[in-house]
């Protein structure tokens, strides 16, 4: 595969700095190398990559057609691929902090959802899947969708529990029946929200009911596997149950998890057509601040939470309530069992999505979904399959693959440029040169300066 020296890349980038083209202007991306991402495709080498009203109009081998009349960028040795997707965040607002942390006294203003998102933006992420949506994530939506934030595309993902609800009602909504359950998917697709997420003290008959009324609506159903230990798991693989949300939700139906248990919960998923986010990184966290603790202070990315988040992660983590030996070995039993359970799924052909669970504790926004990546590499997908969990894939699941998710003509200019190849590596998804949304291109010069700020601020 081509390399390039630290030298080459310092000058690339050089050579770009600054450029930041309006949204309808032309951009040239030349000489890079492109990783289109759609199904079956191979990397196509020395291109250009024409950009105008922000989608991709041609892609040409470098030289082959006139230079166009518009700023251009000399990619050399650099890689083009899609923006990426995390498919299982939470997105911080006033009152879903009061709510989470249970304090009434989260002053107005404390979020700024500028803020909130640039950590995605920095690192090419420009989709989120927003798992307790709420009216406050609409309107956080509709900011970057009318371009008065820079930020991610954000799906909505209205939450309904069982009766008692596990989190306070506002992140969630509550059904006690199947007819409760059947009026709350109504509710959640009349309010504007594209997808249910069902949680784990839902009974069987409610679960149900919702899977169907959601297909009725053609809203899909995301969630958790509910009614933990009662030995009722392959009943919840049911038509409309769409994804389940964490691969630990297959370690939490017995005590301890059953590892021979795997294939069978492989064989259900693939025959239901439920696929899988995995959010191995969570748990991959968790372990690490409960038996060192003293790394939270010292990942450099915490410093990209907002004040209250910090202040939370750090002095009030609930993570850090029990650093037990016996926790420690609770929580390593896990992580192990999700690394068997993701290479079952992809041998069984299960899709896998990639997800974090953003905004739990240590959990950053944005800088986490590299940390996945190399984590489902770890756990036995290609670099192929790591980057169709975090572009095509999650574009098909969410029905977007129309507009974006792949590099090719007619399609949304949601990219990242890097200065290695991730296919070679999965770790050099992390070396940006630069993100380019929706057209708009931001150097990684720009993005640092931006999060500098952000932080000043």
């Amino acid at each position: 595969m081509q390399s390039m020296s630290k030298c080459a890349v310092a000058a690339t980038l050089l050579a770009v700095a600054g450029v930041a083209p309006t949204l309808g202007a032309d951009l040239a991306i030349e000489h890079v190398n492109v990783i289109p991402m759609t199904s079956g495709s191979d990397v196509v080498s020395d291109s250009t990559v024409l950009i105008r009203g922000g989608r991709i109009v041609s892609i040409t081998p470098a030289g082959a057609t006139p230079a166009p009349n518009a700023p251009k960028i000399n990619a050399r040795g650099l890689w083009l691929m899609p923006a990426l997707a995390d498919m299982h965040v939470h997105l911080e607002n006033d009152r879903l902090l009061r709510l989470y942390a249970k304090d009434t006294n989260v002053p107005p203003g404390t979020v700024r959802t500028a803020d909130s998102l640039l950590p995605y933006v920095a690192n090419g992420v420009l989709q989120i899947l927003v798992l307790t949506a709420m009216p406050e994530t609409i309107a956080q939506r509709n900011e970057v969708e009318t371009g008065s934030v820079l930020g991610p595309h954000i799906a909505l993902a209205a939450m309904i529990d069982g009766s008692p609800p596990i989190w306070p009602v506002g992140m969630t909504r509550v059904a006690a029946t199947p007819g409760d359950g059947r009026q709350a998917v109504r509710d959640v697709a009349a309010e504007g929200y594209d997808i249910v997420k069902a949680y784990e003290n839902l009974d069987l008959a409610t679960f149900i009911a919702i899977c169907d009324e959601a297909s009725k609506l053609k809203i899909k159903v995301v969630g958790h596997l509910p009614q933990n230990g009662k030995g009722l798991t392959e009943r919840f693989f049911v038509p409309g149950f769409s994804m389940v949300a964490h691969a630990e939700e297959f370690a939490q139906q017995t005590d301890p998890p059953a590892t021979d248990a795997i294939p069978k919960y492989a064989q259900w998923a693939k025959r239901s057509g439920t696929w899988l986010t995995a959010t191995l990184t969570t748990d991959h966290r968790i372990l690490e601040e409960i038996s060192r603790p003293e790394t939270l202070r010292s990942r450099p990315e915490i410093r990209y939470l907002g004040a209250y988040l910090q202040k939370l992660t750090l002095e009030s983590n609930p993570y850090l309530r029990d650093l037990s030996p016996s926790r420690i070995a609770y929580v390593q039993r896990i992580v192990d069992f999700n690394d068997k359970l993701v290479a079952a799924f992809v041998k069984e052909g299960v899709p896998i999505v990639a997800g974090t669970d953003a905004l739990v504790p240590g959990v950053v926004p944005g800088f986490s979904l590299h940390d996945e990546l190399a984590a489902l590499a770890k756990a036995g997908l290609s670099n192929r399959q790591v980057l169709e969990s975090a572009t095509r894939l999650p574009a098909e699941w969410l029905g977007t693959i129309d507009d974006r998710g792949v590099v090719a003509v007619g399609k949304r200019a949601d990219l990242l440029l890097l200065a290695a190849n991730p296919l070679q590596d999965i770790r050099n998804t992390r070396r940006i040169a630069a993100v380019i949304v929706s057209g708009r291109y931001y150097s990684r010069d720009e993005i640092k300066n931006r999060l500098e700020m952000m932080i000043r601020n």
